[in-house]
């Protein structure tokens, strides 16, 4: 009995070990048959990854191939979160704080608490580095390797910044360029890590070759390309654009308008680590492909000049006092030139300008802060497309258009008497007398002569008599002519921020009074409100860039051009030859200019009009004649001065021209200067175009020198602060 108990329980310990023997020896086939692919690809993702090279940008330059923006290697701290992720939580801080220690005893503040949001940002891709320092000197590097045992996790890897060889000048016109951010991915159709896709989705744009702008800015703006090559294996060959986040994207100036140009078409450089995230072996590299070239239509030369002296002026005026007394503030200020021929925009100059260099590595709370300070003048606006201000004189242009095309006015020799102020017909109102500047009397004076000294009477008597005869002339002749020059709407220039300014209608008048009668005292539109748009006050607005559009549209006898900020688009062989030589680029395409309209106008007519902005500067009773007739060798010509009255601060001075003029040349330059709250047109914004334009006549416009070597221009500076106290002036109030 004995014997058979044991035999039996022996037989149940057999048959036991036999079936955990078959189980394993089952779980054991099973792993290394069925799961073995599983486990394979399991093992592959942890050892390999693909990261994500963004490339150098395309360079931009001036219309005679200068380097304005350039592409340099920065040096970047980033986290490798894959063997971070395998250490343990005391371990993993220990790390972060020792190496925000380390970095800010090697003069790279960094943050504890930087390091830690980094690691925890579910916006990155699992296997992309995470940056948390950029730019970093070369002993940052070699320190941090030379003990890289010491900071398991810690990359320092290499990406391209932007570089600027001219430092702030054409700030605004160039743009910056900053990390994406997240609507900005989405925009271009990605997805966010965490949001469904995987760490290997991208979001892709193609760069096109062919016929059409590449750019937003372009495709709304109309303008009209030639290509010339179809970049077939290069970048814009059919291959993809990858964004990621932790990317660069234009953020401002052509940097925006033309991202899709400038940027890089993006590599990937597939690697294999250990299980402590170090380097093994590269399996596969693609490298970047550099983006490609934009050309502007700026001269940097003629743009240094333009801002050095725009600068001067406005630091002179500063503190001073008009004869009214009133403090003269120039908070801000611009100049434009444009070539009146296709409305290519030789000079773009904003004041107060600002470093490009500081937005590179991205702009710290501190420094968005002191950008957006109404104190410092804002100096991350564009003034010249941005700012609005009433036009004033320069307005009658448009007003004297509207004489000739109305009919009212038939050949300009009609003329009356102007004793320096105007009774409003049929007023009704408490104010019925209007006056010229300083109700200075100009004797009698026709359509010419009133352009040349300013006379608001006899702009006062047209608008009034267009008023009172409605059902003979209509409700806007004055804005359908001004409608023409461009004013009310934006001019397409392809830049970001354009603002279109306002042209005030009795329509649109009535329309904004019924959306919020409480702005409003009435909705209706008098006489008066007639009066105040006939020279450039009242409700509207326009911004320099439409001003000096405007004066090259008529300069070229009417035909309106978009302006223009790019002339081509090309593709480099070699970066380390010349940027200038043929040889050594592709041309991708070629910007045409483009016709926005044209102004029909009698010859006879256009001739009276013309001579009324030629003496403005020619004759001796001209507004801005002054620095002409100090200076006989220089260019003659043809503009109008402009002092707009703004509620209790000093006026604004404006300023816009052409020349050559009068001499049978085709006109070469067009240009507009606008300061607010500085003074009288004839005082302050001609005399400072006659010095920017003087060069142009003379031909010994000075070189803009690099940020590398400002001895030149440090001395053209001091000249330039002190010419700006000595401007020869009119004397005249507008």
């Amino acid at each position: 009995m004995d014997t058979d108990s044991t035999h039996v329980r022996l037989s149940a310990i057999g048959i036991v070990a036999v079936s955990l023997f078959l189980a394993l020896f089952m779980r054991l086939w099973f792993l290394q048959g069925i799961d073995r692919q599983a486990f394979e690809a399991a093992s592959v993702s942890n050892r390999v990854r693909v990261i994500h090279e963004e490339g150098p940008r395309g360079r931009i330059l001036d219309r005679n191939g200068k380097i304005l923006v350039d592409s340099e290697t920065s040096i970047v701290v980033s986290l490798d979160r894959e063997p971070l992720r395998k250490m343990e939580q005391p371990e993993r801080n220990a790390v972060f704080v020792s190496l925000a220690d380390t970095l800010q005893q090697l003069g790279v503040p960094t943050k504890l608490s930087l390091i830690e949001k980094r690691y925890a940002d579910l916006r990155y891709a699992p296997q992309e580095y995470v940056p948390i320092a950029d730019d970093v000197d070369p002993s940052v590097e070699i320190y941090l390797m030379e003990r890289a045992d010491r900071y398991p996790g810690i990359i320092v890897e290499r990406k391209a910044i932007r570089s600027y060889p001219y430092g702030n000048l054409a700030a605004h016109l160039l743009g910056y360029v900053g990390e994406i951010n997240e609507k900005e991915l989405v925009e271009r159709g990605g997805q966010l890590p965490g949001s469904g896709s995987t760490s290997t989705t991208s979001t892709t744009t193609t760069r096109p070759a062919t016929t059409q702008p590449t750019s937003p800015a372009d495709s709304s703006s109309g303008a009209t390309t030639t290509t010339l090559a179809n970049g077939a294996g290069g970048a814009s060959g059919g291959r993809l654009t990858d964004y990621r986040l932790g990317d660069s994207i234009g953020k401002g100036g052509v940097e925006r308008s033309y991202e899709a140009d400038l940027r890089a078409v993006p590599g990937e450089r597939t690697i294999e680590v250990n299980a402590k995230g170090d380097l093994v072996d590269v399996l596969s590299l693609e490298s970047p492909v550099v983006g490609d070239d934009i050309w502007l239509t700026i001269d940097i030369d003629l743009q240094a000049h333009a801002e050095r002296l725009l600068a001067a002026k406005i630091q002179d005026l500063r503190g001073r006092r008009d004869k009214e007394n009133n403090r003269l503030n120039a908070p801000q200020g611009s100049v434009v030139i444009e070539d009146p021929q296709n409305g290519q925009i030789l000079a773009m100059a904003s004041y107060p300008d600002y470093d490009p260099s500081v937005t590179v590595n991205g702009i710290s709370q501190e420094q968005w802060e002191a950008f957006n300070d109404p104190n410092s003048g804002l100096p991350l606006v564009n003034w010249a497309l941005q700012g609005t201000y009433a036009p004033g004189s320069t307005f009658k242009l448009y007003t004297a258009l509207a004489g000739y095309k109305s009919g009212y006015l038939r050949n300009g020799t009609e003329v009356i008497n102007d004793p320096g102020v105007y009774t409003i017909e049929n007023c009704q109102g408490e104010k019925c007398e209007v006056r010229n500047a300083g109700s200075t009397p100009h004797g009698t004076v026709n359509m010419a002569t009133a352009l040349t000294v300013s006379s608001d009477v006899y702009f006062y008597k047209l608008a009034d008599k267009f008023w009172n005869l409605t059902d003979q002339y209509g409700e806007t002749p004055i804005q359908d002519a001004a409608a023409q020059f461009g004013l009310g709407a934006k001019t397409g220039v392809p830049l970001s921020g354009e603002n279109p300014g306002r042209l005030p209608t009795p329509a649109n008048r009535k329309a904004a009074f019924e959306a919020r009668p409480d702005l409003f005292m009435t909705g209706d539109w008098r006489s008066g409100d007639n009066i105040n748009t006939s020279i450039g006050q009242g409700d509207v607005l326009a911004t320099p860039l439409q001003l000096v559009n405007s004066y090259a549209t008529f300069a070229n006898g009417g035909t309106r051009y978009q302006p223009q900020i790019v002339t081509k688009v090309t593709r480099p062989s070699d970066l380390t030859l010349p940027a200038n030589d043929p040889a050594n680029y592709t041309l991708i395409r070629q910007v045409e200019p483009v016709v926005q309209g044209t102004i029909q106008i009698q010859p006879d007519q256009y001739a009276k009009i013309y001579d009324g902005l030629l003496g403005v500067t020619q004759s001796a009773f001209g507004t801005a004649s002054a620095s002409w007739q100090a200076s006989k060798t220089a260019w003659p010509m043809a503009g109008k001065t402009g002092t707009a009255q703004v509620s209790k601060k000093a006026d604004t001075s404006l300023f816009a021209a052409w020349g050559p003029a009068g001499t049978g040349e085709p006109a070469r330059y067009a240009i507009s200067v606008v300061i607010p709250e500085s003074g009288f047109g004839g005082e302050v914004a001609a005399p400072l175009a006659f010095r920017i334009m003087a060069p142009l006549s003379f031909g010994t416009l000075l070189p803009a020198c690099p940020s590398a070597d400002q001895s030149e221009c440090a001395a053209a500076a001091e000249a330039a602060s002190a010419a700006s106290g000595n401007d020869v002036t009119s004397g005249s109030a507008d």
